[in-house]
């Protein structure tokens, strides 16, 4: 059996929707890939996106991946009284051959099309060995005065007002795989896919983005 990965992102978003909304709203954000829609996997999830009861997560399929064991997970962590909380994207694809590769393509879309429809605060895209250990997502927490989070990983997003003009150039100049406007906010791919490393040059740029040292975390991809 060969070695199994997961790709996915978590959005950190402020809203006054309910978190059912925010779920149902999530889900249809994926709008669809590869010129097909997503249909819910089992009645529970069936049930939901037709507007019946609660739910913490959706589980997805895709005609383009019918394999049994192959999903889209769209959940919601937890969300504060201030409106602040989590919306996360898990793909596996059941499949022979790379599959983390389209898997990657697959959470790049995706992601991007999230990004679009709940204007996030910010965003982190990464993936994961299924038999790993250890942290999976960089961390969300904020630098106060640059509002930059205090680690990045293979593609990240910021938005909201400390994204200013200056923070903009600064972003501009890392010399990662690609860094440049998305939405409202601005998206800095560190790699073009997760198993490849940032440039020296890129690790020493992210240090010195901010008065305290920014770090780059890997996707977490080596088997426990």
């Amino acid at each position: 059996m060969g070695d199994s990965y997961a790709a996915g992102s978590e959005l950190v978003l402020q809203t006054k929707a309910s978190e059912s909304t925010v779920l149902r709203r999530a889900v249809a954000a994926l709008g669809q890939f590869a010129g097909e829609g997503f249909e819910p996997k089992g009645a529970r999830s069936t049930r939901f996106l037709n507007g019946e009861g609660e739910a913490m997560t959706v589980a997805l399929t895709h005609p383009a991946h019918p394999a049994l064991n192959s999903w889209v997970h769209v959940s919601l962590g937890d969300f504060e009284p201030d409106g602040v909380g989590t919306v996360f994207m898990t793909i596996h694809l059941d499949e022979p051959g790379d599959v983390l590769k389209r898997e990657w393509e697959m959470a790049v879309s995706l992601t991007a099309q999230l990004v679009a429809g709940l204007s996030p605060i910010m965003a982190h895209l990464t993936a994961w060995h299924l038999d790993g250990y250890g942290q999976i997502y960089p961390s969300t927490r904020l630098r106060p005065g640059s509002n930059l989070p205090e680690e990045f990983g293979p593609w990240t997003y910021v938005s909201g007002e400390g994204l200013t003009d200056q923070v903009r150039v600064r972003l501009s100049a890392l010399p990662g795989y690609a860094s440049q406007t998305l939405g409202d906010g601005w998206l800095v791919r560190a790699v073009e896919d997760p198993g490849a490393e940032p440039t020296e040059q890129f690790r020493d740029a992210l240090k010195e983005l901010d008065t305290e040292p920014i770090i780059y975390r890997a996707a977490r991809l080596a088997a426990a």
